[in-house]
């Protein structure tokens, strides 16, 4: 897998030496095939991983990712941990032998495992799995606020309203609890109809003072804005609950069974968003990878030529 025989030595000997290898002025030329062993295959592996664990299969059938993960730790690190400690071993019988190339791609390797799993995940849990959750949600057009209630549409993901529907920033309101949660009523304007039970709802975090109406969170300046996407922080959901439970308390309004939403201009540009920010990341996140890793390999290749230059 690693190209065992390429990386016995990262250096050959450029003539056949009639007398001791430590003789002064030998010198060693550099395999180009164990050197581009050392740069590839921590990069590679890093690549499998960070891909696995930030995309669909990770939300779809989260055991074969894992599995393929476990699977790449083992060929991908434990590999060529074990050639390193063969030539270790192989060191103590041959005080010759140069066993620095194993080590090398054995420590590049587990690097590259343990940074792909941090960054898969993390753009896996910021990113991918909102876009995710949101598509396999219930998506609703041209709804009025005024004919519906919150338990019609409690499998909704993404949401574009009616003309006319805004956000009622005289109603809002906020709950502190270390940040400030925000909420402002989603209403539709000119309707003949009332409404039920005002049960949707704008949120924020921090963008509203908590002690009067001024809910400034993102979108709110929009005039076009006329969509949202669920919200899916489940553990802000208690403390927004929290503020729509102030707002009743303080505005007469009844909120049977209130729904928590992003104020976005479009759903559908909203929910591709996340998409699109998990896919930037993971082209960048390669790349970044292949620079660190070729940056690690040269500086290494060139500590290893001063020592072979006898």
């Amino acid at each position: 897998m690693y190209g065992g025989t390429a990386m016995k030595n990262m250096y050959d000997n450029s003539t056949k030496p009639q007398q001791s290898q430590f003789v002064k002025g030998q010198r060693r030329r550099l395999n180009i095939v164990a050197l581009l062993i050392a740069l590839f295959a921590p990069w590679f592996l890093f690549c499998i991983v960070y891909a696995v664990l930030s995309f669909a299969m990770h939300y779809t059938q989260p055991t074969i990712a894992y599995a393929i993960v476990g699977l790449a730790f083992l060929g991908g690190v434990g590999l060529p941990a074990l050639l390193a400690s063969n030539a270790m071993k192989r060191k103590l019988t041959d005080p010759t032998y140069q066993p620095s190339w194993y080590l090398f791609l054995a420590g590049t390797c587990f690097l590259a495992f343990m940074v792909a799993v941090v960054a898969g995940q993390e753009n896996y849990a910021s990113t991918m799995q909102k876009y995710y959750n949101l598509e396999h949600l219930s998506q609703y057009q041209d709804i009025d606020t005024n004919l519906y209630i919150g338990q019609q549409l409690m499998d909704a993901g993404r949401i574009d309203f009616k003309e006319g529907t805004a956000l009622d920033l005289g109603h809002s309101m906020g709950f502190k609890n270390n940040d400030i949660y925000c909420v402002s009523p989603i209403v539709t304007k000119g309707s003949p109809n009332q409404p039920m039970s005002v049960d949707f709802w704008a949120v924020g975090k921090n963008c509203c003072s908590g002690i009067s109406a001024d809910f400034h969170c993102p979108g709110f300046s929009d005039p076009q804005a006329r969509g949202v996407i669920r919200l899916m922080h489940d553990e802000d959901r208690p403390f927004y609950r929290l503020a729509v439970q102030q707002a009743e308390a303080t505005y007469k309004i009844t909120a049977t069974h209130p729904l928590f939403f992003e104020w976005v201009h479009s759903a559908d540009e909203a929910t591709n968003e996340f998409a699109k920010r998990g896919r930037v990341n993971f082209f960048l996140g390669i790349c970044a990878y292949f620079l660190l890793q070729g940056f690690i390999t040269a500086v290494t290749t060139l500590a290893f030529s001063k020592l072979m230059h006898y």
